[in-house]
């Protein structure tokens, strides 16, 4: 009886098996982030209406402070609280564009059907969507600084020979680096959208909706309920960390509006890492 003897591979021939760790995670979504064409427009977008924004709402503030055509409460916020109207302006606006940017960082994948090899490659899906969002807040964040401290110098000089503005003006500091902070957490509110919706479209409509829409819906809530109501949503909670001097009708002081937005931030991005753990992609 003959017996057949089966071959046996090289010890040193067995593949290597390697589970990815978040810096390489962070590496992979960079390389998507970059690679993107969607991604630089919306940079592009949220730069321009930005800057553009703040420095037209300058230049008009200023020439109508020149001509007296402010009333007196204007002319007194003019004055007073001169760095809220080089950024609030501006971050309005550009967390319009920084909204479609978060949400399609996310619901692009699942549209193109990529998710699902990204999901085979790393198993711990939780880990994917954090690396997504290290890398959008990352990116925006210092994007918006740059903008917030090219508002600073731009419109500073706008208004010099009205009012100064310096770094060492109280609060100053706080308003420039609060912009970042609430920009790269409104892309993050958007991502987490995108990721509860998987569908690009209605994500955005959504997050625009939230931006925009929802905060004028609610203004007509008559009262003091609608004013604190209408400053609970994250797109106005923001902006408040920009003021130097809040208007004492102001129903939240700065850092309490920057926490609600926080607060935002956090609880959507739960629900989204809930939601890609436990549902099919």
């Amino acid at each position: 009886m003959t017996s057949t003897t089966l071959p046996v591979a090289p010890t040193g021939s067995a593949r290597p098996t390697h589970s990815p760790g978040f810096t390489d995670l962070l590496r992979s979504e960079w390389s998507k982030f970059r690679t993107l064409r969607s991604t630089w427009w919306s940079l592009a977008a949220v730069l321009a209406v930005s800057l553009g924004v703040s420095i037209t709402a300058t230049a008009i503030f200023t020439s109508n402070y020149r001509s007296h055509g402010l009333d007196a409460e204007n002319m007194k916020n003019f004055r007073d609280d001169t760095i809220s109207l080089f950024l609030q302006p501006g971050s309005q606006f550009g967390q319009l564009a920084v909204g479609v940017l978060g949400v399609l960082v996310i619901a692009s994948e699942f549209s193109t059907g990529m998710i699902r090899a990204t999901m085979l490659a790393v198993p711990r899906r939780t880990s994917v969507i954090l690396a997504k969002a290290a890398v959008l807040a990352g990116v925006v964040f210092l994007l918006s600084e740059v903008i917030a401290w090219a508002c600073f110098f731009i419109d500073g000089a706008i208004v010099r020979d009205q009012v100064s503005v310096t770094l060492g003006t109280p609060h100053t500091l706080r308003a420039l680096f609060g912009f970042g902070a609430v920009m790269a957490m409104t892309a993050l509110i958007s991502l987490s959208i995108g990721a509860l919706l998987r569908h690009t479209a209605g994500a955005i409509s959504i997050a625009l909706g939230t931006i925009l829409v929802l905060p004028a819906l609610v203004s007509f809530v008559p009262g003091s309920a609608g004013m604190h109501l209408q400053y609970a949503l994250p797109s106005q909670a923001g902006i408040l960390i920009m003021d130097r001097t809040p208007p004492l009708d102001m129903p939240y002081a700065p850092w309490t509006g920057f926490g609600i937005i926080a607060l935002w931030t956090v609880g959507l991005m739960l629900l989204a890492l809930w939601s890609i753990k436990k549902r099919d992609v």
